[in-house]
């Protein structure tokens, strides 16, 4: 069940990186935008997100291309690839 303390804890808590997730790096959206995460239980702003937009895309396809042209990603075990995409997700 979720209650007032609950709200205010995951509020105070560390959500992770806000930011964009290229090439290795966490990094802003090109705009510099971001998005407010609003609550569903009170509709209220508890964090805020990098907002990307076409051109983060291309760049993060651009760098996945990379690495995987690089062979590391490509030969890497699926369990690995499973940890890591699971890790970020």
């Amino acid at each position: 069940m979720i209650n007032q303390d609950t709200i205010d804890a995951l509020r105070k808590a560390e959500v992770g990186a806000r930011r964009l997730f290229i090439d290795g790096a966490h990094a802003d959206a090109e705009s510099g935008a971001s998005l407010e995460v609003i609550s569903p239980i009170d509709g209220r702003a508890f964090a805020s997100i990098a907002d990307g937009s076409a051109a983060d895309v291309d760049r993060a396809v651009a760098s996945a291309r990379k690495a995987f042209a690089k062979g590391s990603w490509s030969r890497a075990a699926p369990a690995f690839r499973k940890k890591v995409l699971t890790k970020f997700a």
